[in-house]
């Protein structure tokens, strides 16, 4: 019995490989490069076991042998093309590939491996536009209004996930997930707009300055480790009668982000940081500049899951483990 992640390289992905390997599952990471050398490292003192394999996900019938060579039984597929403004309008097509066509593969792949339980990456982004007029948006009555075309994919994932299921026997939950902040972050190629915690965090390390806009709007961030304890949730969760979930901190502490750089100053003296309202000395891009309403988490605290950092507590571990990995950055 194995958990495969797809994308496994990524953020989110390294953080769920990362919670797998510390409870002892086995765990079969498949992305088209490696594992960076400093997460190889902290995982392999780990009690689980992990495999690595270099695959194109859109190829499936390599990774429908993979699943059936490794006893795959639960599927995160997590290859994504997180894609910005610029590369949607130069290659959208390469996103639709990915993010949708390359999901619809990997779960025929699984079909056909029995895999037991599915995981469905959605996003906060198939919410869109309806963040800036609900204060409060939940996975029924909350209309989902993608703009660009990394949320237009998510949504489709979101859809296609359970039309599929419905059609081939699957068992998949819908995990939509919020903006993520914390460890192992780092830059792949397929990340167009990392966070602005990242921003602090790789200037902290390098010793330079960093500077904010002068006005931080409210946005609701979860901490790395409480989404991969979400999904681990939801990976283990039996039978539950909802099939889609917000995952999410449900709070909005976009304007911690100043807790966060405070927080750096302590362990990197050389780090200095400021606010500035003149946009060309901003430094630390924001992944958004106007407020947004809350995902509701009421649905997944329902079954038993809830996040258990809040800002303080997550500025103070993803400082400790700065200190730890300053070059997993």
């Amino acid at each position: 019995m194995a958990v495969m992640i797809t994308g496994g390289t990524g953020f989110v992905g390294l953080n769920v490989a990362e919670a797998l390997l510390a409870r002892g599952d086995d765990v079969v990471v498949v992305a088209r490069d490696r594992v960076p050398v400093a997460a190889r490292t902290v995982f392999s003192r780990l009690p689980g076991r992990m495999t690595e394999v270099q695959l194109d996900i859109r190829d499936e019938a390599a990774l429908l042998t993979l699943m059936r060579q490794t006893g795959t039984t639960q599927l995160l597929p997590f290859a994504a093309i997180t894609s910005g403004a610029s590369r949607e309008a130069e290659g959208p097509e390469a996103v639709i590939e990915v993010n949708l066509l390359g999901f619809i593969g990997q779960l025929r792949a699984a079909r056909d491996a029995g895999v037991s339980r599915i995981i469905a990456p959605a996003s906060g982004a198939v919410y869109g536009e309806s963040f800036y007029d609900h204060a409060l948006l939940d996975e029924v009555s909350t209309p989902c209004r993608p703009t660009g075309i990394y949320g237009v994919t998510k949504y489709a994932v979101d859809r296609t996930a359970q039309r599929l299921a419905a059609l081939w026997g699957l068992d998949v939950v819908v995990a939509r997930i919020s903006s993520v902040f914390g460890p192992w972050e780092h830059d792949t190629g397929l990340r167009d707009l990392l966070t602005p915690y990242w921003g602090l965090a790789r200037a902290a390390v390098a010793g330079e300055e960093a500077v904010l806009p002068a006005v931080l709007p409210d946005y609701a961030w979860i901490y790395a480790r409480d989404i991969a304890s979400g999904l681990l949730h939801l990976l283990d969760l039996t039978d539950p009668a909802e099939r889609v979930f917000n995952v999410c901190s449900g709070e909005g502490w976009g304007t911690a982000l100043t807790g966060f750089a405070d927080r750096l100053t302590q362990d990197f003296p050389e780090f200095r940081w400021r606010q500035s309202d003149d946009l060309a000395e901003v430094t630390v891009r924001l992944t958004e500049s106007r407020p947004r309403g809350r995902m509701d988490i009421a649905r997944i605290k329902a079954t038993g899951w809830s996040p258990a950092f809040g800002p303080v507590a997550a500025h103070e571990d993803y400082a400790a483990w700065l200190r730890s990995h300053p070059k997993a950055l």
